[in-house]
């Protein structure tokens, strides 16, 4: 994951930079606060990914949070004042060794850098937010085989997850949710090799149109567009979450309409509802299908 360092604004990067130079005379004075300010803005260019590279689902989730765009336009327009402060410091430096009054000459500059960076200050201020809402994104591996649990909030997901990788889960500060991504491992054996397979739980969606999804379940679509292998879909008949069983067969419809992977469909709390599918029955309390889920699963990846 990137490792982008504090943005500070206009107000910030001006203190510092001339708090740097406030013991230099002349040219020096000029060529600190240049050298302060090319090396920070350069910094913040340089920080963020190079959208052009970076895998789809980081690409789109990016986009959703914090606008491609508008950061693109955000990092050319700090560029552009690191090039004219240059300039203008070049030109400054030339002057006092020309012998113009040093002192005229700095204050000079100093207003000018100042009207600089106040021009890219809500520049900044946009990229420190977008830096850190990527900061929280999650280290997900896209290159071994994913598995997403999906499905209605309070279904079971996380009960699932927990019994499969055998492990507490890893949870990740992320966007998808509140108490963020959880995120999980775990190892099968097929054709006499171990794999190691990543899980993931995707935030609870409902069953509406796309335009009416809110941002976290957005932010869901993405990862079931971009990563798995499979998808763990997961139902309660027990009504237990609180939603329908309609509602939760009419997302399940919807998902496989959206994602051409393949979709394992799976009854949650069983003890509970005694089954009123004909899908995988399940039940975390009891252990009841989970072998035969992990069978599934290693049939899929």
């Amino acid at each position: 994951m990137w490792k982008i360092g504090k943005i500070l604004n206009a107000e910030q990067l001006m203190d510092k930079a001339f708090r740097r130079a406030k013991k230099k005379k002349g040219s020096e004075k000029i060529e600190e606060i240049r050298k302060t300010l090319n090396e920070s803005l350069r910094r913040y260019v340089r920080d963020f990914p190079s959208f052009d590279n970076i895998h789809p689902f980081y690409y789109e989730l990016i986009d959703l949070l914090v606008g491609i765009n508008k950061m693109k336009k955000s990092l050319s327009s700090v560029e552009w004042a690191r090039k004219k402060i240059l300039l203008l410091s070049r030109d400054g430096i030339k002057k006092i060794r020309k012998g113009e009054d040093a002192r005229k000459t700095v204050i000079d500059l100093y207003g000018r850098i100042s009207s600089l960076l106040r021009q890219i200050d809500e520049d900044l201020k946009f990229l420190e937010n977008a830096r850190f809402k990527i900061s929280k994104m999650p280290s997900v591996s896209t290159d071994i085989p994913t598995i997403i649990i999906a499905g209605y909030p309070n279904v079971g997901k996380s009960s699932i997850l927990s019994i499969l990788s055998k492990a507490k889960p890893e949870i990740a500060p992320y966007p998808f949710t509140t108490k963020g991504l959880v995120l999980g491992h775990f190892h099968i054996n097929k054709d006499y090799e171990e794999k190691k397979i990543q899980i993931i739980e995707a935030p609870g969606m409902l069953d509406r149109p796309i335009e009416e999804k809110n941002e976290i379940e957005k932010q869901a679509i993405v990862a079931l567009k971009h990563l798995p292998k499979a998808i763990i879909f997961v139902l309660d008949a027990s009504m237990h979450c609180g939603y329908p069983l309609k509602n939760q067969l009419n997302l399940l419809e919807e998902v496989k309409k959206m994602f051409k992977v393949k979709i394992i469909v799976v009854e949650n709390k069983v003890d509970l509802s005694g089954g009123k599918t004909d899908y995988i029955k399940i039940s975390c309390k009891s252990g009841e299908g989970i072998e035969e889920l992990k069978e599934k699963i290693k049939e899929l990846v």
